[in-house]
């Protein structure tokens, strides 16, 4: 797969200067700072909720709000990444990235009231979620800037590491919170991150990433600023944008709804304790790490964007209708089958996203790769960690008035409506205006080319 929209006169992040070996080693450092910061998600997902309900008896309200705060400071730093380019580098973000997570995470070894707890972990999710949203978009952007003819590899390692991190967090904060409790839990993604975060600022060099320009060169007469207002503007009235964004909201929406109650939902019906939980989230994370390659693979195979995506919703409402036992006799290893089957299902979805959107971007706009790979990977993030905050936030509405199968069934039927509305979408828009990810696109002959698919 090749991804190219034309020259544009930047030059790569890395530089002439900078040796292959660096290049590979930075990128390296990159990929597990994403990771290690993703930890500060995926960890939680398998003690935070029975630590809430279970230790301090607060309701489903209360702890899906205190889920959701993390997601919602990441989906609002996301939006606000690129006017942060302009004021701090990508190593003073990374700086400041590291000394809010590593002051951030000891405090809770304070001991504090039922209510001064509650809102302490409330504002250290939110500082959490901040930074890392500053970040990870300026690490994607490097990471693009070194390759960008394989957009579909940077991309697919981008959301690798959130899948490394999904795979190995619930598995390794099950284990700790079960063995040496909750405060132990939540520094374990510190150590990591601080441990990678100062190998990406040792290498992290001029030599290494080359000169930054402060902003991409334009012939045009119209000034900067309102130029990016009205292509940002333009880019999000194009049904495929639309759609691409609505759909990335819904699958985060559904997939945190169920993954964020599953430890209680295990121990309400099936009597499981932090430790199995962490190994069913483990295993599901671990299928979609296999639905990316799966997604990737397919892409290059020119499978329709639409056909994946509606694949990956009808197994999502699959999994969601057969948790039910009273559709199937349902069991702790059955109910671990169809998260992993839930999980693949969304892994199908949002891979085919980010790609589109970072070639519609540049195509639009004809700034350079990594400026739009930096803009795009915030949109998308806004848009997963969108879904993440509504999600736990109204899942835990829903499971104060209904039993966790009725949840799930409702869960289903909305998926199949939203799925339905896309499908009608698709013949409405029959045409939506969407690059061929496989084709080489220069801006000489833009007017020439058939952009239908």
């Amino acid at each position: 797969m090749y991804y190219d929209a034309g020259p544009t006169d930047k030059e790569p992040i890395q530089g002439r200067s900078a040796s292959e070996r660096g290049k590979r080693v930075l990128f390296f450092f990159c990929f597990l700072i994403i990771t290690t910061q993703y930890l500060f998600f995926t960890m939680p997902l398998a003690f935070l909720v029975n630590e809430l309900l279970e230790v301090w008896n607060h309701s489903k309200v209360t702890t899906g709000s205190v889920m959701g705060a993390f997601s919602f400071s990441l989906a609002t730093a996301a939006l606000m990444s690129n006017k942060f380019t302009k004021l701090l580098q990508p190593r003073q973000t990374l700086l400041l990235t590291v000394v809010v997570l590593t002051l951030s995470s000891p405090i809770l070894f304070i001991k504090f009231g039922r209510i001064a707890f509650v809102i302490v972990l409330f504002a250290t999710r939110i500082s959490q979620g901040f930074v890392i949203g500053l970040c990870e978009p300026q690490l994607m952007s490097i990471m693009t800037s070194m390759y960008p003819e394989r957009l579909g590899f940077v991309t697919g390692s981008f959301e690798l590491a959130a899948s490394i991190s999904s795979t190995v967090g619930p598995l390794l904060g099950g284990f700790a919170y079960q063995n040496h409790g909750f405060a132990v839990a939540s520094i374990i993604p510190c150590v990591f991150n601080l441990l990678a975060s100062t190998g990406g600022l040792i290498f992290m060099s001029p030599e290494n990433m080359g000169d930054r320009p402060d902003s991409d060169s334009d012939d045009s007469s119209t000034p900067k600023n309102d130029q990016a207002r009205t292509t940002i503007k333009s880019l999000f009235i194009l049904p495929v944008v639309l759609l691409g964004m609505f759909s990335e909201t819904l699958v985060s929406m559904i997939v945190n709804t169920i993954e964020s109650f599953y430890p209680n939902f295990y121990k309400v019906d099936f009597l499981k304790q932090e430790g199995y939980v962490g190994a069913v989230l483990a295993i599901a994370g671990l299928m979609y790490c296999i639905a990316t390659m799966t997604a990737g693979f397919l892409m290059d195979r020119d499978v329709p964007r639409k056909t994946i995506i509606f694949s990956g919703m009808s197994m999502m409402i699959g999994g969601c209708l057969a948790i039910n036992p009273r559709i199937f006799k349902s069991s702790a290893v059955w109910a671990a089958i169809m998260l992993s089957i839930i999980d693949f299902g969304s892994g199908l979805t949002q891979i085919s996203i980010l790609p589109c959107l970072i070639v519609q971007y540049q195509y639009r706009t004809h700034v350079s790769i990594e400026t739009s790979s930096c803009q795009m990977s915030g949109l998308y993030r806004a848009a997963y960690f969108t879904g993440a905050f509504f999600g736990p936030v109204i899942g835990g509405s829903l499971l104060e008035n209904l039993d966790y199968n009725t949840a799930y069934f409702v869960l289903a039927c909305f998926l199949a409506g939203t799925l339905t509305i896309l499908y009608l979408t698709e013949l409405v828009f029959p045409h939506t205006i969407e690059i061929p990810l496989d084709r080489q696109v220069s801006y000489e002959n833009l007017d020439s080319v058939n952009l239908d698919r």
